[in-house]
């Protein structure tokens, strides 16, 4: 986080400093105002193209095995441009790792799923789920082995489905 502050400070100081420089190169002819228009610009810039580039950075960090589950884009008053085009602020990921067993002569599944998300601070959230491949079922659950959360009904093109139980 602080690594972002300082690029858009030093975004601001590059845009700035062009702004100035084309100012006293022209002899004063361009207004001065220029300069903080500059500063601001260089700002919104870079954060865009974080706010943009965050989704493609991450999803390269993670293994090929892995496989986006969903995605979310939202618009937000402090991010104009998003409002023509929101960028992914949280996706969710399947591993492609499981582990699979026989109980009351049904195929259960467990996975883990986890959630990236950068508003408002970048952060992951891992979530335990137990997968029934005979009545399309899921249940999450937490880090002390208590059911977190309503069951939920899948569909057989679910990617978790078609990864674990075929």
């Amino acid at each position: 986080m602080i690594w972002h502050l300082i690029a858009v400070f030093i975004m601001a100081v590059c845009g700035g400093g062009l702004a100035f420089a084309l100012v006293k190169l022209s002899r004063n002819r361009f207004p001065k105002w220029l300069i903080p228009a500059f500063a601001a610009a260089g700002m919104l810039g870079y954060l865009a193209y974080y706010d943009y580039g965050w989704y493609d950075f991450k999803r390269g960090q993670l293994p090929e095995s892995a496989v986006v589950l969903r995605e979310q884009r939202e618009a937000t008053f402090f991010k104009p441009w998003s409002y023509v085009y929101p960028a992914v602020s949280d996706f969710a990921v399947f591993d492609g790792k499981f582990f699979a067993r026989a109980q009351d002569h049904q195929r259960l599944v467990e996975y883990l799923e986890y959630r990236f998300r950068q508003n408002p601070i970048e952060g992951l959230d891992t979530q335990a789920f137990v997968l029934n491949c005979d009545t399309l079922e899921r249940v999450p659950f937490d880090q002390k082995h208590k059911v977190s959360g309503a069951v939920e009904k899948i569909d057989r093109d679910d990617v978790v489905f078609r990864k674990a139980c075929r």
